[in-house]
């Protein structure tokens, strides 16, 4: 396995026993029965990465706004159907298509800035699922029918996060809140295409569960961080579409998938909208992600193996198999060999494995690594450089 440098990775360690195993995960938008003509179904869309269409701007675009602050006043009864109504208009279908005009697949999104036209959603919804990246081409419908043809601004797979570009928009745009703040048991609605055919259905649930966890269905290697679990009713056809904070009217997740599992309700859950913020701005402003490297090529090692590299039972971490010629890491002084077992006081191991860890650094960043050679612990400093 390497980190973010473009050497190939070994194969995916299996799953820990503390993490979910035999997870039934359906990405419920970019609904894809093969190449169809129109939307039906549930078939799993493919998250593989690429197809980033770059951004040419003469300046750098402003970031989309801060989250504001909740109100402090509680809701009538009449809560939720006054956000459906009143934040409805601004929630779109999302079109993937061939060349050729034929659909590929479907989800949701929304608009979170009408003025400059751009539109937030997941990244395995504009994903091709022939595997060769994005879609041809998008579009987005309106509640009202209209639609708009749209380009890939970019996608991140790894977050699962992806921005469209449709030109100015008369709507309102949806503010994106501060997903820390809402509390378990708050009342969210999810507004979505359910099944790629009922155009802005409405559910509404609570808030069930904050900085949920779950496997990448397609990607192994990756977790998906920071996960907002509710029951709010989430099917095919949903991803991309906002979950909204009742309370405040603000979107504090994205949704992206739901757990099937027998005898399992109301799983669903949906990217943080603190984590989308920080995507999406990135996204708009340089057309991709760009996350910091070590530069080393390494493997995993279990707690089961650590006593053979004269480590303590149940320790783990990866070992360095290879560092790269002029990368941080050979400025660090890092050497094959080197057992690493912590980035910033993270332990690394099955559940936190060090690609998903490095998803939260970018280029410039300073992390230490502590790192075991031959039997005695140390802490090094690395400045990450670029892919």
């Amino acid at each position: 396995m390497a980190d973010p440098l473009g050497a190939p990775p070994a194969a995916a360690p299996p799953r820990s026993s503390n993490s979910p195993r035999g997870l039934s995960l359906l990405l419920v938008g970019a609904i894809v029965g093969g190449i169809a003509g129109g939307v039906a179904g549930g078939a799993v869309a493919r998250r593989d990465g690429g197809g980033i269409a770059p951004v040419t701007a003469t300046a750098a675009p402003a970031p989309l706004p801060p989250a504001p602050s909740p109100p402090a006043s509680a809701q009538d009864p009449s809560a939720v159907a006054a956000v459906a109504e009143a934040l409805s208009p601004s929630v779109v279908t999302v079109v993937n298509l061939l060349a050729d005009g034929r659909t590929l697949g479907s989800g949701s999104g929304f608009v979170v800035d009408a003025e400059r036209g751009y539109v937030v959603t997941n990244s395995h919804v504009v994903s091709d699922a022939r595997g060769t990246g994005s879609g041809d081409a998008f579009e987005v419908i309106f509640p009202d029918s209209r639609r708009v043809d749209a380009r890939l601004v970019g996608q991140d797979p790894d977050t699962d996060v992806a921005v469209l570009e449709i030109g100015r928009q008369e709507v309102p745009a949806l503010t994106l809140g501060d997903s820390d703040a809402v509390p378990s048991g708050a009342t969210v609605v999810a507004i979505g295409s359910a099944l790629g055919e009922f155009r802005n259905s409405v559910t509404a649930g609570v808030v069930s569960g904050k900085g949920r966890r779950l496997p990448s269905e397609l990607r192994r290697d990756i977790f998906l961080e920071d996960l907002i679990q509710t029951d709010a009713a989430i099917s095919p056809g949903n991803s991309g579409g906002p979950l909204i904070w009742v309370a405040t009217r603000q979107v504090i997740g994205v949704n992206t998938l739901v757990l099937r599992e027998p005898g399992s309700e109301g799983l669903g859950f949906a990217v943080s909208s603190n984590t989308v913020r920080t995507i999406a701005d990135e996204l708009i402003r340089a057309g991709r992600v760009e996350r910091g490297r070590i530069g080393i090529v390494y493997e995993s090692f279990t707690g089961r193996q650590a006593p053979s590299l004269g480590l303590p039972a149940g320790a783990t971490g990866i070992v360095v198999t290879e560092v790269v010629p002029g990368s941080p890491g050979a400025g660090a002084g890092i050497r094959p060999g080197d057992v690493i077992t912590k980035v910033n006081e993270q332990r690394i191991d099955l559940e936190h494995p060090l690609l998903t860890i490095m998803l939260r650094f970018r280029p410039g960043d300073r992390v230490s690594l502590t790192i075991v050679r031959n039997g005695r612990e140390q802490v090094t400093d690395v400045v990450l450089g670029r892919p």
